[in-house]
């Protein structure tokens, strides 16, 4: 009967993974409404969870005496309840949408399946107003105020909702020109309470597993500390002085007029307003020469330099090949086999533009996403340059215009009413620049941009960045040396892993000046990062952990801070955390290239999102360190290493296995309360979800071993950690580039 149990239990585990995953495909190919009408949202996936969650409680009934403990009880109890609240929430919930108009009161909302629902009160819309972040167009927050039948006044913003007898009220839209917002709508009077309780219990539970005394978590670690430790033969390894790979062009074109570097670092001192917030000329610059050539200088000039020459001397540039293309049909249509072309190659007296067909194509849908994402991204370089030409790229001016603030390029149409010196000035001041620049009258340049910066302050003093988020922001600029740094780690851990492993087949001893190399890197890495990271969460306001760059860059600090105190005692996660954290790294600059700093989402703004990405990203770095580990045994098996070897990399497994699956969990419905606060829903079967929760069964298969004796069998166990980590390349990877979904900037 046990056996029987064991089986429909874990082959009804095995289903539900599987119709997940076929199911986030199903979303892709056929579309969101399509897939929760015919999967999530039908009686046989709700039933399919419910003989899950029955079959599992019996099972476990049934092996109590033998190996249970109270806290895995109250662990899979807690899930059971989980589940239970989602059963509520689909038998009793409801979700819609709302459209409320200024002044007119609405008593009912339309359901996902379009039907008229009667609310048991009527509501209206008093007003509705957008919040920007001061000095800037860029929206920080909406807010709709609303007023109730009873006479009950409430607010409802991004992450603020209103209540009203079981029904909840989110912002989701509005229209500012017809007078109408739109709203979500949530009624679920008994699932969001069980549910939550069952998160508390699964918390609760978690805390009594680890500190279990006789619990398969401290049962490993005290068989792995009674072990002595395997030490290495000495090994001192010099650190690579990596010097950041310049591109170098090739064409013997003579350099383009620009002003010294001395001077053109002024204008960096600037205001300007770009990407929805008040920052440093100097990273427009950056952000500038990285969107454009692909690195942050251009054959000897720094960022600075290349932004003036555009602004000084457009026909010096516009020939100059430092516009970097990708896809064979955009260089077809551009003539070229290179991967740079100038501003000037865009166009022919013949052919007149040259990407005009495929921009034609693009938008019609005949081109593959490849060949559109080419030809968007080469069309929008041009257009960079076109804009900085016609003076409408550098917002560098505040100008008030009814009561607000506006920042306006010397291209733009200046507000009607506007003083004729500060109208002069704005539309004469770069062109001052110039002229003073071709006389060499360098004295005067400065003068002129002192003036300029003088005028910012003194029109916009109130809402310009601090003095000290401004000298943050520059010195953040001059430490982005992730690529080198990526390389370094990389290299530093495939030599570190082989001398490790070798000198362990040979059973060789560690000197202790190999692990205070390795020791030394981590930490200065763990520190650079470290000082990064804080760096650009104060200059953006916010923690930065809000898209890929952000978090593939925690990612890789938290690989270091995890290994540096792990690999003192285990010599393999030296290695581990410096391949880890150096391909992160890599990663976060191959997402993103241009990785700009920008203001944050309005329904971002939650500090349940900083507690969600770091739990998940924590558990995405020991599940990492778990694929390495798995390699590595597999490895030492292959070369024919002692049983003794392996058995010490299998508890290595078990001990990570642990926090990485519940770190996961924990995340996981960390990010459910997050998305039942912002978007009136706690599961929503987004991709990315479904392929978290996937990840989460996958891995937590490993911790029955007692019912799936091939677990107990260590290549068995690290071959499954091997492939299982997909599931968590999937998760991140996948759904950002292939699923897509709600999570796609994650």
């Amino acid at each position: 009967m046990k056996k029987r149990l064991t089986n429909i239990s874990f082959g009804l585990l095995s289903l539900t993974i599987i119709v997940l995953a076929a199911a986030s495909f199903m979303d892709k190919r056929y579309g969101t409404q399509l897939t929760h009408k015919y999967i999530y949202g039908s009686w046989a996936f709700a039933a399919l969870w419910m003989m899950l969650a029955i079959s599992s409680l019996f099972a476990i009934l049934r092996y109590w005496h033998a190996v249970m403990r109270h806290s895995l009880i109250f662990l899979h109890v807690s899930f059971a309840v989980i589940l239970l609240g989602a059963g509520l929430t689909f038998l009793t919930g409801k979700q819609g949408d709302i459209y409320l108009h200024n002044g007119q009161p609405a008593d009912s909302f339309i359901t996902k399946d379009g039907k008229q629902q009667r609310l048991p009160f009527n509501m209206k819309l008093c007003n509705f107003n957008i919040e920007y972040y001061a000095g800037t167009d860029s929206p920080m927050d909406f807010v709709s105020h609303v007023a109730f039948s009873d006479g009950d006044e409430q607010q409802v913003s991004m992450n603020n909702i209103a209540k009203k007898q079981y029904y909840r009220f989110y912002q989701s839209g509005y229209d500012t020109e017809s007078g109408w917002v739109h709203l979500s709508v949530s009624y679920d009077p008994l699932g969001i309470t069980v549910t939550y309780c069952g998160y508390v219990m699964l918390l609760l539970s978690i805390i009594a597993f680890l500190a279990d005394p006789c619990g398969g978590f401290r049962r490993t670690i005290r068989q792995v500390m009674k072990k002595e430790s395997v030490k290495a033969k000495a090994l001192v390894l010099a650190l690579l002085l990596l010097v950041p790979m310049k591109m170098l062009s090739s064409s013997n074109i003579p350099l383009p007029k620009t002003l010294p570097a001395a001077l053109a670092e002024r204008f960096g001192d600037l205001y300007v307003y770009h990407c929805g917030r008040i920052c440093p000329m100097q990273t427009m610059a950056r952000d500038l020469t990285i969107k454009l050539y692909g690195s942050d200088s251009y054959r000897g000039y720094t960022a600075e330099q290349v932004l003036v020459g555009w602004l000084l001397y457009p026909t010096d540039w516009v020939e100059q090949p430092m516009i970097k293309i990708s896809g064979g049909s955009v260089q077809k249509a551009l003539n070229t086999n290179g991967r740079y072309v100038s501003w000037m190659d865009y166009t022919s007296d013949t052919q007149g533009f040259k990407l005009s067909s495929l921009i034609e194509q693009m938008n019609k849908g005949s081109l593959n996403n490849s060949e559109a994402r080419d030809v968007a991204a080469a069309y929008e370089k041009y257009n960079i340059i076109a804009s900085l030409m016609s003076g409408q790229a550098v917002r560098m001016f505040p100008v008030k215009e009814a009561g607000s603030l506006r920042w306006m390029a010397q291209g733009d149409q200046l507000p009607e009413g506007l003083g004729q010196d500060e109208w002069l000035f704005i539309k004469r001041s770069t062109d001052y620049v110039m002229e003073l620049a071709l006389a060499k009258d360098n004295t005067g340049v400065e003068k002129v941009l002192q003036k300029i910066r003088e005028y910012q302050r003194k029109k916009a003093g109130t809402v310009l960045p601090s003095d000290s988020r401004f000298k943050a922001e520059k010195i953040y600029n001059s430490l982005q040396f992730s690529f080198p740094m990526a390389i370094l780690l990389i290299v530093a851990g495939i030599l570190f892993y082989i001398m490790t492993a070798r000198n362990l087949l040979r059973n060789k001893p560690q000197q202790r000046s190999l692990k205070l190399c390795g020791s030394l890197l981590l930490a200065l890495s763990a520190c650079f990062l470290l000082v990064v990271i804080t760096l650009r969460g104060y200059v953006g306001g916010h923690m930065p952990l809000s898209n890929g760059f952000e978090t593939m860059q925690f990612m890789a600090l938290c690989m270091l801070v995890i290994a540096l105190p792990l690999g003192k005692r285990i010599p393999f996660f030296l290695p581990f955390g410096l391949m880890a954290a150096g391909l992160a790294l890599m990663v976060s600059m191959l997402g993103e290239r241009n990785p700009q700093i920008t203001t944050l989402m309005p329904v971002l703004a939650s500090p349940l999102l900083s507690i969600h990405v770091i739990l998940v990203m924590l558990s995405y770095s020991l599940f990492a360190f778990l694929f390495f580990n798995g390699v590595t045994a597999l490895i030492m098996n292959r070369m024919g290493s002692s049983t003794a070897i392996l058995n010490r990399l299998t508890d290595i497994s078990r001990i990570m296995l642990y926090p990485a699956v519940f770190l996961l969990a924990v995340g996981i419905f960390t990010g459910a309360v997050w998305a039942n606060v912002s978007w009136g829903r706690y599961w929503g079967w987004d991709p990315k979800e479904t392929w978290a929760l996937i990840t989460m069964l996958v891995y937590s298969l490993t911790f029955h071993e007692q019912s799936l004796p091939a677990f107990r069998r260590p290549i068995f166990l690290h071959v499954y950690i091997v492939l299982a980590f997909l599931t968590v390349l999937m998760t991140y990877f996948g759904v950002n580039y292939v699923l897509g979904g709600m999570h796609s900037y994650a």
